[in-house]
């Protein structure tokens, strides 16, 4: 059965006039309608893609290492030196791997003495 019904719409995405047969019609052709869909998708995936820029740089904030406060440490990590070296932190691992930093390994993370970094040249 099919029916009589025949409404003259616009077409959400391409906004051009069209007879639709149902009450619920919102596009023209299935490709406006696939076209719409990959849009939304778009646009849902910038959004979230924002978001965590967003969150990551809140985060980043939070976590702001003050050098007043590297320097009353005893121990410092790898970002702390590089903070107070104001040298790269493939450096240091480099200094590290030639022997000419010593280093105390806790898990993944080293630590090293502030009087080590006397020795460096």
């Amino acid at each position: 059965m099919s029916s009589n019904i025949r409404i003259e719409k616009i077409c959400i995405f391409c906004k051009e006039k069209f007879i639709a047969k149902t009450f619920s019609t919102k596009y023209c052709t299935h490709r406006c309608n696939q076209k719409d869909y990959k849009k939304k998708v778009k646009e849902e995936k910038l959004r979230k893609s924002k978001e965590e820029f967003q969150t990551d740089v809140k985060l980043k904030e939070l976590k702001v290492i003050s050098i007043e406060d590297v320097q009353k440490k005893t121990y410092l990590t790898i970002k702390e030196v590089c903070l107070l070296m104001n040298i790269s932190e493939s450096t240091i691992r480099k200094l590290i791997k030639n022997g000419e930093l010593k280093t105390i390994r806790v898990g993944k993370k080293h630590f090293l003495l502030k009087s080590e970094l006397n020795n460096i040249s």
